[in-house]
């Protein structure tokens, strides 16, 4: 194997997010979570609980901002109980 082939390998293996967007979360498939998406999971997930969650402010929870609210206990864990 070349080391370009080793390079562009490794490469790919980091380039995988520690924590991808649950599926049950991203029902269209674009990566974020809105609202509606979040509530269908977490339906007792408010406006503004929402608001506080979204860091950037776009309207959307990417997996960042999914994990700092499950590190800060906003939202139960991937395995946790509602």
């Amino acid at each position: 194997m070349s080391r370009v082939s080793i390079v562009a390998l490794l490469s790919s293996l980091f380039a995988v997010p520690a924590f991808a967007m649950p599926a049950d979360l991203d029902m269209d498939g674009d990566g974020l979570a809105s609202l509606a998406e979040l509530q269908t999971k977490y339906p007792e997930v408010s406006d503004d609980l929402f608001l506080e969650i979204d860091a950037n402010a776009d309207g959307f929870i990417n997996d960042d901002e999914l994990v700092a609210a499950v590190d800060a206990e906003l939202l139960p864990g991937p395995t946790g109980d509602q």
